[in-house]
């Protein structure tokens, strides 16, 4: 236990949205009662039980349909020893003679300086021209990591610092910000003797299968939205360089248009669950939900029940200020968490 702790503190935090990272202990103690050597971790997000899984010395493949959230995984959990040397970091810093300075023209006045836009484009232009995969990864999820420290609140949703509270991060320069990053990152890099994979798809698209699935679907709820695009368009769009995307011109801060989900609708959400529970009806399955998305409690225990699995409850009291919390005091939302164990 006490390993698995160390090396979980390893894992580089951040402000993402739905993030798992406050119950970890919780899914810890769910995890090493349950006896499997495999793991399917089908929306990631910010890799923090993907990595606590890998930590637990299991083989772990990962998913998200984000882009960024994938490069994320694949830099450390699917990565098993590559890091950024003295020579990679330093040749992430030239300035080349031609480069697109897309950022610098796009996003001009939006969410950073001149300065700091130019910066992102010069390490952008580098990054192209790494090979290795998982440098490229690592390389990626440090600009990513140094964009969200230099953005009040992380998440790219409004224009200027007007949520500026005068962090430290803040005051440091994005360079700064970035190198610190990349030591990170580095120092997150370690093997646990398994072939570990991260995918990029749509959770119904998987196909890979393991002993244990781990799901944290987008929580569909009446009081805030689940638009992860949204919050986070600009990493995203930066990890897959635009490519693909329609950009809003429109829009104040640039931002796309988000992906289709079932989770954008009750019944949608519903049967996502439905499905999700009937096609890993021969793996344990560990659902984290919350007490104020829909489905419900007792309409989730319907569903595992009509499919013959038994199922277990831990309820965690939980308070987030993450998102567009209607109706709520001060962006506050005092929940609880549920961790479903299906089998």
């Amino acid at each position: 236990m006490k390993l698995v702790i160390e090396q979980y503190k390893k894992f580089p935090p951040s402000r993402y949205m739905g993030s798992k990272n406050k119950i970890i202990k919780e899914l810890y103690g769910v995890f090493k009662d349950l006896k499997f050597d495999s793991a399917l971790d089908l929306f990631s997000g910010s890799g923090s039980v993907a990595y606590l899984l890998k930590s637990m010395n299991k083989k772990v493949i990962s998913n998200d349909f984000l882009s960024f959230s994938y490069n994320l995984s694949k830099s450390i959990v699917e990565n098993s020893k590559y890091k950024l040397n003295s020579k990679d970091i330093k040749n992430l810093l030239i300035k080349p003679k031609k480069y697109d300075r897309f950022v610098q023209k796009k996003f001009k006045n939006i969410f950073f300086s001149d300065i700091e836009n130019n910066f992102i484009d010069i390490v952008r232009h580098n990054i192209k021209k790494i090979n290795n995969p998982y440098k490229k990864a690592l390389a990626f999820a440090a600009l990513i990591k140094a964009c969200q420290k230099k953005q009040p609140r992380g998440i790219f949703t409004f224009k200027g610092k007007r949520y500026n509270d005068g962090r430290a991060d803040l005051k440091k320069s994005f360079k700064q910000q970035f190198l610190e990053a990349i030591t990170i990152f580095n120092e997150a890099v370690f093997s646990n003797n398994q072939k570990n994979l991260s995918l990029n798809k749509d959770f119904d698209k998987v196909k890979n299968k393991c002993d244990l699935v781990y799901l944290d679907p987008p929580y569909y709820s009446r009081y805030s939205d689940n638009e992860y695009v949204r919050r986070y368009h600009f990493i995203e769009g930066l990890v897959k360089n635009w490519q693909g995307v329609e950009i809003q011109e429109k829009s104040i801060v640039k931002k796309f248009k988000k992906y289709p989900s079932m989770f954008d609708t009750k019944i949608g959400s519903y049967n996502a669950i439905e499905y999700l529970i009937k096609k890993y009806s021969k793996q344990i399955i560990v659902l984290s939900y919350s007490s104020n998305s829909l489905p419900t409690l007792d309409e989730i225990k319907k569903i595992a029940k009509n499919n013959s699995r038994q199922i277990k409850i831990i309820k965690i009291d939980y308070t987030y200020s993450f998102g567009t919390q209607k109706k709520l005091n001060k962006m506050k939302n005092k929940i609880q968490e549920y961790i479903f164990i299906i089998r």
